[in-house]
């Protein structure tokens, strides 16, 4: 099969020929090292006294929009690039040109949320922190300039055909831009003001969430005229301990607009896995309910276990991930990352609707593990 064929296959809940692969690797220096490329070194601009001093008068009287916007395009293109170096059947390929820097050390995004600017060790940007949301009120929310969103479709569409065009015979391609519904919409104001919004400004919150829907929606179709056969939706809806709001709270939120983002992109033909951190467990049928053709995360140490998660919803979703990031692809030997993709394979691959995938992604990983990762499923994957 090819890879396009094998991931296809997995997601309809067929056997393919082996288990399929999923890339979500957003590291640079993992990125750099897969292309033989010197790391580029962002992270001086930032940590630098003078540097950054220069960096801070720059983001106060200049644009630098088109800056992040090609730097996104070429971190999106690289991204895919390194995946089908290493071999996997399908990345999730992010771009996120939403980025507006405040200083070397603070940005916020176009869609009101803060986020503190974070370099790695060896210099390297990495994906910033969440530190805040700046849209506290529906007053906010009417001032707030938008014009930056709107554009979002057409730059999508641009990399994204590129990315195809250049890659698509050789990788499924996960199409994919920055928060779902749930995040962007609790994020910009903040948890506990989002809260306290849902019970005394429903309307606000819900008239937030049908922009959002929307945009998501021209979203779908401009990564559909890219070519695309498939999107992550990534909402991050669980804690460890279980859901950040109540199943009966998400489908009043969201429930309808789930539905509709599933149901856009089946109309284009595409695919569509939610992505969520957090035990899942109590949400696993109603994602399904929403049209969801598979789930990535499925954390182990968020105590979800492939098998319980296989025999309740994998006769409806395809699972996709479990493998560990916070020992497994880090620093575990050969032996110990074969046994867990031998185990992950075990537990959820019989009869088709598994693909393996680490659950998250973040500096430490290596991409030795990695390595690994894609032998053993080669070794252990064949039906």
């Amino acid at each position: 099969m090819t890879p396009h064929e094998r991931v296809i296959a997995a997601l309809e809940l067929r056997e393919p020929d082996r288990v399929p692969t999923f890339d979500m690797m957003y590291e640079l220096s993992n990125i750099a090292e897969i292309l033989g490329k010197r790391p580029d070194p962002y992270g001086f601009v930032f940590t630098n006294k003078y540097a950054s001093k220069a960096f801070d008068f720059a983001a106060a009287h200049l644009d630098l929009s088109r800056m992040v916007e090609k730097g996104m395009d070429d971190f999106a293109y690289d991204n895919t690039a390194a995946a089908v170096n290493l071999g996997y059947d399908s990345a999730w390929i992010i771009h996120t040109p939403t980025w507006i820097y405040q200083s070397a050390k603070k940005i916020h995004d176009i869609y009101g949320r803060a986020w503190d600017v974070l370099v790695d060790s060896q210099g390297n940007l990495q994906s910033p922190m969440y530190s805040g949301g700046l849209i506290k009120s529906a007053s906010d929310w009417e001032a707030w300039d938008r014009s930056r969103v709107f554009r979002m479709p057409e730059l999508t569409r641009r990399i994204y055909s590129k990315i195809q065009r250049d890659f698509g015979d050789r990788i499924f391609i996960f199409g994919c831009f920055h928060g779902g519904l749930f995040e962007l919409s609790w994020q910009s104001m903040g948890f506990e003001e989002f809260v306290r919004a849902t019970r005394r400004e429903r309307d606000h919150v819900q008239r937030v969430i049908r922009f959002l829907t929307d945009l998501y929606c021209m979203m779908l179709e401009a990564m559909a005229d890219a070519g695309l056969p498939g999107v992550i939706y990534p909402d991050d809806l669980a804690y460890r301990s279980g859901p950040m709001l109540s199943p009966k709270m998400l489908e009043e939120l969201y429930g309808d607009s789930f539905r509709r983002i599933t149901s856009t992109a089946h109309l284009y033909g595409m695919k569509v896995v939610v992505h969520t951190c957090g035990n899942v467990y109590s949400l696993l049928d109603w994602l399904a309910d929403c049209g969801f053709d598979g789930i990535h995360g499925l954390e182990p140490t968020a105590g979800v276990e492939l098998a319980k998660a296989k025999e309740m919803i994998g006769d409806r979703m395809c699972l996709v991930g479990n493998i560990d990031v916070t020992h497994v692809l880090v620093d575990a030997g050969r032996e110990e990352v074969f046994d867990a993709v031998r185990r992950a394979i075990e537990d959820a691959g019989a009869g088709g609707g598994y693909i393996v995938a680490n659950t998250n992604t973040h500096p430490d990983i290596k991409v030795r593990n990695l390595r690994w990762m894609l032998e053993a499923v080669e070794e252990y994957g064949r039906y």
